[in-house]
């Protein structure tokens, strides 16, 4: 079996250098040619595509690319035949750190938490430590879900305004209609519930942002499909309907927005802890009103006039990006997850600190959140898979990186109000120096 499997890869490295076949076609020539179609050799048919793929591109680029053939990372299913991604080459690679332990006391996530980062940047996980050591010796951050809604949002025509306004309205009274676009939206789904649709009129033009609840998956494409269903109840009552997009950008995904402010998608999050004056002082070597101060002149007065639309806060990005990584997150989602508010109140000598986060969109089932290192870290924050209840796994995850977003931002700000100590951690971390 080796010799042929061999002879079949050869063959077929020879065709795709000499531009016979296409590069997405070699999982089934492998698999048909090399395993004769049997069902538990898909994986390795996977496998050796990557292989071949990846001798292709050697050959075109006259690169010997051993560290990307080291990293292959499985991401076909072989019970649906699928691939996960298209014509893979092997895996990326990024350090993988751990920070904590951090005490949360959440509705989901309740304990201690070691923090699974990845990330290639010095200083960032000794940051979070050191703000995870002064929320625990604070009693531990108090977290909480507002909001949990994945949203998609087609875009519609109709002949005229007059008939755009009249459907509007019949969809905000929760007519007939709406129910029974709910009750297609629900058909096929196993866990999703629609929540609410939401019609915004522009001309002849309706958005209609529909939002669902979708358990412990991110949602997007369940919502997507059904979404679909229901604009074709819409379309069948009133076939003067034309769809333009099943997505328009009033979802909003993968863009900083205001609306997923306001209306939120993913998880909201709020966050709380209340950090004795002591602690600020032992730890930072700074005032609680120093850092309170920094935070209205920095997070405030510097967003606003820098134009910021979503980021009122000293740079949230860093943990939501390396906790999206380690857990196999949809990383384009970062863009809308850093949307963050940080506040700061002084209650006596104490500082009042805690962060909101509107649009946190994760999940703990699908995507990447299965494949590699991604499942282990997924275990260690004990999160990973399906819930019970349903959703239970994806808001627990949602707390805790919420929780630890918390601590790096706390870090920050209390490094940045004491001078030059930002840059000098990062000197000394990043080049001995």
């Amino acid at each position: 079996m080796v010799g042929v499997k061999m002879e079949v890869l050869d063959g077929l490295l020879n065709d795709l250098v000499r531009g016979r076949i296409k590069p997405y076609e070699l999982e089934q020539r492998i698999w048909q040619r090399a395993y004769k179609n049997e069902p538990d050799k898909w994986l390795d048919a996977n496998k050796d595509a990557s292989l071949v793929r990846l001798r292709f591109l050697e050959k075109k680029t006259g690169k010997r690319l051993e560290n990307i053939e080291k990293a292959y990372v499985n991401t076909a299913d072989s019970d649906k035949k699928t691939t996960g991604i298209e014509q893979q080459i092997g895996a990326a690679t990024v350090p993988l750190g751990m920070a904590g332990p951090l005490k949360i006391h959440g509705r989901y996530a309740r304990g201690e938490f070691f923090l699974p980062m990845a990330t290639s940047e010095a200083a960032l996980i000794a940051g979070i430590s050191r703000g995870c050591r002064v929320i625990n010796d604070s009693g531990g951050i108090n977290v909480s879900i507002t909001r949990d809604v994945m949203t998609r949002a087609p875009l519609i025509e109709t002949p005229d305004i007059e008939k755009a306004r009249e459907l509007t309205a019949e969809i905000l009274k929760k007519s007939d209609l709406y129910n029974d676009m709910k009750r297609a939206a629900e058909t096929e789904s196993r866990v999703s519930k629609l929540l609410d649709i939401q019609p915004f009129q522009t001309g002849r033009m309706i958005h209609i942002r529909f939002c669902f609840q979708t358990g412990d998956s991110m949602g997007m494409n369940s919502a997507t499909k059904y979404a679909a269903n229901a604009i074709r109840v819409l379309r069948a009552k009133y076939p003067w309907v034309t769809l333009k997009s099943l997505t328009a950008n009033l979802c909003t995904d993968k863009k900083a927005s205001h609306i997923n402010v306001l209306l939120g998608r993913g998880k909201a999050v709020e966050t709380e802890v209340l950090i004795p004056e002591k602690a600020i002082k032992r730890y930072f070597r700074t005032t609680p009103e120093k850092m309170f101060e920094l935070n209205n002149l920095k997070n405030y007065k510097g967003s606003a006039l820098a134009g910021t639309v979503t980021g009122f806060n000293a740079n949230v990005a860093n943990t939501i990006a390396s906790m999206f990584i380690a857990t196999g997150q949809d990383c384009a989602q970062i863009v809308e997850s850093s949307s963050c508010f940080t506040h700061m109140e002084i209650r006596g000598k104490d500082l009042l600190f805690g962060i909101t986060l509107p649009c946190l969109e994760i999940a703990t089932v699908g995507g990447g959140t299965g494949y590699g290192t991604a499942r282990d870290s997924l275990d260690i924050l004990g999160c990973y898979g399906s819930g019970e209840p349903a959703g239970s796994n994806a808001r627990k995850l949602a707390e805790i990186i919420a929780a630890a977003a918390s601590a790096q931002e706390l870090n920050l700000l209390g490094a940045e109000s004491h001078g030059f100590e930002l840059a000098e951690s990062h000197i000394k971390l990043a080049r001995g120096k």
